[in-house]
């Protein structure tokens, strides 16, 4: 089988996902609800920075340098990405009052997956998809193994932000030591980076309506975290932030037929084909996300608290409320690559801000009824 293959792309991605969950459990155990929802926050909030940084750096770019010399892509990609993160850094900072004790490796860390992720970009556009797996996954490894190293060896302190701070260092520095690992594959390709030369007029709009559906869709999944902070505190959106993960894990089966649809489009022109084609994959996406949810629901409540802490006591409810929208979203997994496969971004886009929002439609009615927020 290949390395670069749906399935073992699919199992790579699985292995990335139970990495990442062990990764959440030590957040959650050392941190505590309120710091889990606390470090949720900042996280989120680099979340969004980094996907305005992909508007230049996003899913397009991996095109562009198979179409366009490294020098016309390569340095205005990276000088972008880090101009957007510089600004974020100081709305962050004097906006939102994150102090630079947290605020430093918060912004190594998204200078590291910034350039990572352009490094990603150059790894699929000479077809190394395998060893982009592989580098993914031994982030997440060298993730988990540090921030254990760091729980058993430093104590939680009983002031929370230090515990938060001590968590970002480590990712910080993980992140980078695996940049500077995956820059060994890429040397020659940021050689040919220099001297830099001007883009080609226009090449960096071609993304914008794409990346623009990927940022909507982000807000769609990502948002109710917020609200859930603003409305209800810390805590409860430490609990929340731990059922998006699950219901994230989930997502990865109907995501896996996703990226299958969008090579086949791309390979077929035939309307009929894509009719049937998406008929069947929503069917068997539907029936897969059915099938997890209910081995996640028989799951005794008590293996979620001795997994996580007393403080998650309402995980387990909190991700069944989640179901009906991760039904949703698996099922719209289809359609949303065969737009993209048409490049069909408008359409997309306009789809998920009306998702977005119903969603801030139905939060504010529940609010204001008394309905979902006490």
């Amino acid at each position: 089988m290949s390395e670069n293959s749906p399935l073992k792309t699919y199992g790579w991605q699985i292995a990335k996902a139970a990495i990442s969950f062990g990764v959440v459990v030590v957040y959650s155990r050392y941190l505590g609800a309120s710091g889990r929802g606390q470090m949720s926050i900042l996280l989120l909030y680099l979340q969004v920075s980094l996907m305005f940084g992909e508007l230049l750096a996003g899913s397009a770019m991996a095109n562009w340098l198979v179409k366009y010399s490294p020098a016309q892509i390569l340095p205005w990609v990276a000088l972008f990405s880090f101009g957007v993160l510089g600004i974020s850094g100081t709305v962050l900072h004097f906006i939102f009052h994150i102090s630079w004790a947290l605020l430093i490796p918060l912004l190594v860390q998204g200078l590291s997956l910034a350039w990572l992720n352009i490094q990603y970009n150059i790894y699929q556009s000479q077809g190394w998809i395998g060893r982009r797996n592989k580098l993914q996954v031994a982030l997440e490894g060298l993730k988990l193994l540090s921030l254990l190293l760091v729980a058993f060896l430093i104590p939680a302190q009983d002031v929370v932000s230090l515990n938060i701070q001590a968590m970002l260092e480590v990712l910080a520095t993980v992140t980078f030591g695996i940049l500077c690992v995956s820059m060994i594959k890429t040397k020659n390709m940021w050689k040919l980076a220099f001297p830099v030369l001007r883009p080609p007029q226009g090449v960096f709009f071609e993304g914008l309506w794409a990346q623009l559906g990927h940022f909507m869709l982000f807000l769609v999944m990502k948002s109710p975290l917020w609200f859930i902070a603003y409305l209800l505190g810390d805590s409860e959106a430490g609990v929340f932030a731990n059922a998006l993960l699950i219901a994230d894990t989930v997502w990865i089966f109907s995501g896996s037929f996703g990226t299958v649809i969008h090579s086949r489009v791309l390979r077929n022109s035939s309307k009929v084909f894509h009719e049937r084609l998406i008929r069947r994959y929503i069917d068997f996406s539907l029936l897969g996300t059915l099938v997890i949810c209910m081995v996640v629901i028989i799951i005794p409540n008590d293996l979620f608290i001795i997994v996580f802490g007393e403080n998650f006591a309402m995980l387990k409810m909190e991700f069944i409320w989640l179901i009906p929208g991760i039904v949703f979203l698996a099922m719209s997994t289809a359609i949303g690559n065969y737009l993209h496969a048409m490049n069909r971004f408008k359409a997309l886009f306009k789809n998920h801000f009306i998702a977005f929002m119903t969603l801030i439609v139905v939060v504010l009615i529940g609010n204001r009824l008394g309905l979902c927020f006490n």
